[in-house]
């Protein structure tokens, strides 16, 4: 029995949910190096494109224009992406497995079975690893938190409340419904380029704009005490960054260690305005009491249990100040697009 020496590369297909397209990005690729792999993320093609609205396959749409008759897409939601991991591994393998159907058993030796199975197990996790990084940047370069999201579905049936008189046990009146369509925001050209360039360059998102996107999707199910504490998290993280980067290279480990130890408080009111310019110390200090606020109510929830002071409102507003600490730009912090869209201050 011949041999065929051949590189090994997986396949998968995932599930992005929530991802809107424009037209131009379909068939789109996105190909960067990932834990000394070639990955490739590839958006459905050209051959998978729907004919009629909510069609089901890779790709499907719900809003259109009308041109002579046909239906011209204004985006298309994602169903699907296939990723390609590249390993470089070569193998031997019999010939006739390029002729016949996977998993061809009779041909492949149960010693070389077990191998092949252990390269699926490693590369396939790589897949995933990969994945969840592609849709981590997405959602950091197009500021949309709810890309690879997955359907929460609530207790609700569906019916709405009825008023029933007693004892006649009668359904007298119904209440009215309010039917939400939701719409998805739209990934650019613009975007996936901005997204292909931070995965090549290896600029993953950072964990205070992942907290955020936590935290936005948290306030939209009403878990307002989890909210409160990632967008805590994602400003104390900010802050220290800040310090850590702004600190001299030639300081004592101690030091450094003491810095690092540091109350929040001292930090927000000794350290960060010894390292902001004047315009950006003005700005800080418009938002200063607002974060001691905010830290002030996550201590309450951490400590104490305490959710009181809790609305979505006030989230809103914690949305709002972290958006704004995060427009402060300093030195040698490359920190790329950081403003978090959220629930703003009044929606309901």
């Amino acid at each position: 029995m011949g041999k065929v020496e051949v590189t090994i590369a997986t396949w998968n297909r995932f599930v992005p949910r929530n991802l809107s397209i424009h037209p131009d990005l379909v068939g789109a690729e996105h190909v960067f190096g990932f834990e000394e792999t070639e990955i490739k993320i590839i958006l459905p093609s050209i051959k998978h494109l729907p004919t009629e609205p909510n069609q089901k396959g890779p790709l499907s749409f719900n809003g259109w224009r009308e041109q002579n008759g046909k239906k011209s897409p204004i985006q298309y939601t994602v169903n699907s992406v296939d990723i390609e991991v590249e390993a470089k591994e070569k193998i031997l393998l019999p010939c006739e497995v390029l002729d016949v159907s996977p998993c061809a058993h009779e041909i492949i030796s149960k010693e070389q079975q077990e191998y092949l199975n252990h390269l699926v197990a490693v590369y396939g996790s790589t897949a995933e690893r990969a994945f969840d990084l592609w849709i981590k940047t997405l959602r950091w370069k197009c500021n949309n938190s709810v890309i690879g999201r997955p359907e929460i579905s609530g207790c609700e049936s569906g019916w709405p409340t009825y008023l029933v008189a007693k004892p006649q046990d009668k359904r007298v009146w119904i209440a009215p419904q309010v039917i939400v369509a939701r719409g998805l925001k739209m990934v650019t050209v613009e975007m996936w380029a901005d997204v292909e360039n931070s995965l090549k360059h290896g600029c993953t998102s950072p964990v205070y704009i992942d907290l955020m996107m936590d935290a936005n999707e948290h306030i939209k199910l009403a878990d307002l005490q989890r909210a409160t504490v990632d967008i805590a998290i994602a400003c104390e993280t900010f802050l220290r960054m800040i310090l850590a980067r702004a600190l001299p290279s030639n300081l004592q480990p101690a030091v450094v260690t003491y810095i690092d130890d540091a109350n929040i408080r001292q930090v927000i009111e000794k350290f960060i305005p010894e390292v902001l310019n004047d315009t950006e110390r003005k700005n800080f200090n418009r938002i200063k009491s607002k974060l001691h606020i905010l830290f002030d109510i996550r201590n309450k929830i951490v400590h104490k249990a305490d959710m009181s002071d809790l609305t979505k409102n006030v989230c809103g507003s914690f949305i709002e100040i972290a958006n704004k600490l995060f427009e402060i730009k300093v030195p040698n912090l490359s920190i790329g697009s950081t403003g978090v869209t959220g629930a703003k201050s009044g929606q309901r």
